[in-house]
């Protein structure tokens, strides 16, 4: 695979200007202050590495830009070194070097920001398959990612591919892969219904279904100060928005208005995302912004982005 190359290079003064007109087109929170700030801080990463918007569907929610990284440069003591991150969650601190410390082959995998918060998430890859019980011996894990072996056990929820911490929300993230035996109608709802879900439609589980890439995810949430798990996810990297035979990808108004933010990329890549728990049923589209978002993924992250339903005949 060769790697597409922009037309328009990165521009950090742009992409604060595109920041902006993506959050006017939303109506979602922006503070310049704060973008300002996390451009300037992490500029040598934002100019060099993939870069990505996300939005998700319920109103008043930020602009999400994020990049990729798998360097050597410890990102979370630097976010602290410039006071875009608290030392006052040290288990949130904590956690990603514990899983970088532990695992052979992981390494950083980027940040999150929202446009009207500043630094939001911290990303590490577990360097490949990590089952769940070696992750949950980790000090800083909550404990009620351990408390939940016996469901992670119920539903396939066997390996670990990333962990993130989560400062705007003071929680965290863990993220398995979706194995094959598992992509069906009846697991979707099993899962909703016992995470007290409003049961999904027919319909919505087969649009999931039908933009499964090969390397699918499902990410969960979890906080240290609660038992139970807060919210799960189910993720279509690289979703053929409008390409698809079986069935058309429905998205809210908010993110058909997203799809058109700017980007410097003439083919960007979408990833989908429906996230469940409790009565919280909402769709995330991220959007690539600056550089190859797939040749990363596939010849750097090792991912299969191919889309198995789709090569099926009718």
């Amino acid at each position: 695979m060769q790697e597409r190359i922009d037309p328009t290079p990165y521009c950090a003064t742009q992409f604060l200007e595109d920041i902006r007109a993506a959050s006017t087109m939303l109506n979602a929170p922006f503070s310049e202050e704060a973008t300002r700030r996390a451009l300037q801080v992490f500029d040598s990463e934002f100019s060099s590495c993939v870069v990505q918007l996300k939005a998700v569907c319920k109103p008043g929610t930020g602009i999400y830009y994020r990049f990729f990284y798998n360097g050597p440069e410890d990102l979370t003591a630097r976010a602290l070194k410039n006071g875009l991150i608290e030392s006052d969650e040290p288990a949130n601190v904590q956690l990603q070097a514990e899983v970088l410390r532990t695992f052979p082959g992981a390494t950083r995998a980027g940040l999150d920001f929202d446009s009207g918060y500043g630094l939001a998430k911290v990303w590490t890859f577990t360097g490949g398959p990590v089952p769940i019980e070696q992750l949950s011996q980790l000090p800083s894990i909550p404990q009620s990612v351990r408390d939940h072996a016996e469901f992670f056990a119920r539903h396939g929820l066997r390996d670990v591919f990333f962990v993130a911490s989560d400062y705007q929300g003071s929680t965290m993230n863990v993220y398995f892969g979706w194995s094959p035996e598992c992509r069906n109608r009846e697991w979707i709802e099993r899962m909703v219904q016992e995470t007290d879900g409003a049961a999904p439609s027919p319909e919505l589980c087969d649009e999931i279904l039908a933009t499964q890439a090969a390397s699918g995810g499902v990410g969960t949430t979890f906080s240290w100060e609660r038992p139970e798990m807060l919210r799960w996810c189910l993720y279509s990297l690289e979703a053929p928005i409008g390409q698809i035979q079986s069935s058309e990808v429905t998205l809210p108004q908010r993110l058909e208005t997203f799809l058109k933010a700017p980007t410097n990329n003439l083919d960007p890549q979408f990833n989908i995302a429906w996230s469940f728990g409790g009565q919280q049923t909402y769709i995330k589209v991220e959007k690539s912004y600056a550089r190859d978002a797939t040749y990363f993924l596939t010849q750097q992250m090792g991912g299969d982005l191919s889309h198995p339903a789709l090569a099926m005949p009718a």
